[in-house]
């Protein structure tokens, strides 16, 4: 199984992260689902919020109706964090190489989120986005990698999303798929500005991805693009949370072996912060890597899965939150169900 290393380190020079409003806990979410959708709904949602360990989550949409839009925005979320990595960096936006944008919940399809949060920041140079979920990350970082070693500029790199207002709360519309959507999926924004690597402080390093969906059907997926758009139906995700169960944890596995086979030991690390996906995922792996649960980070129980963002939104807390000397390392395992991405790196204090 390939796996695509990327050529060049990087230093990290700046890391932010942004919610919308105030939290949303599970009896409020699920109170909203009883007035709209009836108790019976709201009680199945209850025990899936119990299996997935969701206690909170941040939303950009208002229950004032049944749909709504964002507000605030990706691009005003990505805004506010890139604002503030320029100013944590002593950077002016004019001096980045290039503007990279990803999340699978555009604030329009085209042009991309980059394109408006170019506007907003007065950003004249290059830009790009990429259309992905929970290792959009990874790509970022394998772009920026050759960036900044070719034009020796930095290179800042945002993931936001906005997927609850991808929710409808009418019955016609809810059923089990979405139900775990309602419940697990939270809305935020990360990013990073990075440089070429030329100290060995605030270093992103073995820079990782590889992918396991060749034929596979998506485990996450979502619709109105060209081949759904003419059906006439409200866009909607969809998972298939069968496949999701039998499938996901190897992508931790297959990630772990990658980074491991670089010469790396567990007990070399920190800390390890994993995709989120539920707010049981410290135990899991603690459990499964023999690993201490407190050295394992986990933002879901308290922000629901963030898709694009939660990386860089649970790494950007990490920094902020967690005791970290230097020299000491993090490994970075993030993993995406869309079609069986897998993806990471190591920080190096």
């Amino acid at each position: 199984m390939a796996v695509k290393f990327a050529s060049h380190s990087l230093n990290l020079l700046a890391a932010n992260w942004f919610v919308p409003h105030q939290p949303v806990a599970n009896e409020q979410l699920l109170g909203y689902m009883a007035e709209q959708c009836g108790w019976r709904m709201a009680r199945k949602a209850k025990i899936i919020a119990k299996r997935l360990g969701v206690e909170r989550r941040f939303l950009s949409r208002s229950f004032a109706q049944p749909r709504s839009q964002a507000s605030p925005t990706g691009v005003d979320m990505a805004k506010q964090v890139l604002q503030q990595c320029l100013q944590q960096s002593d950077l002016q936006v004019e001096q980045l190489g290039y503007l990279l944008s990803h999340t699978c919940t555009p604030h329009t399809q085209v042009p991309p989120n980059a394109a408006w949060l170019a506007d907003e920041l007065a950003y004249h140079g290059a830009y790009a986005e990429l259309r992905q979920a929970c290792t959009g990350f990874a790509n970022g970082l394998q772009l920026a990698s050759a960036l900044c070693a070719a034009d020796q500029a930095p290179v800042a790199i945002v993931g936001s999303e906005t997927g609850s207002v991808y929710f409808d709360l009418d019955k016609q519309f809810v059923d089990q798929q979405q139900l775990v959507n309602f419940v697990q999926m939270g809305d935020g924004c990360g990013g990073v500005i990075v440089g070429p690597a030329s100290q060995p402080e605030r270093l992103i390093k073995d820079i990782y991805l590889g992918q396991i969906g060749h034929n596979k059907a998506p485990g996450f997926y979502l619709d109105a693009g060209a081949n759904t758009v003419g059906e006439g139906n409200m866009a909607r995700f969809h998972h298939n949370i069968t496949q999701v169960k039998e499938t996901g944890s190897q992508l931790f596995e297959l990630g772990l072996e990658a980074v491991l086979s670089r010469g790396y030991q567990l007990s070399d690390f920190r800390y390890i912060l994993p995709h989120q996906a539920n707010g049981h995922i410290d135990k899991l792996l603690s459990k499964a890597l023999n690993y201490p649960k407190e050295q394992i980070i986990n933002d879901a129980k308290l922000f629901g899965n963030l898709g694009s963002a939660a990386i860089w939104l649970s790494f950007a807390r990490l920094l902020e939150n967690c005791p970290l000397e230097l020299g000491d390392q993090v490994l970075v395992l993030g993993a995406e169900a869309t079609k069986y991405l897998y993806g990471g790196f190591v920080y190096q204090h």
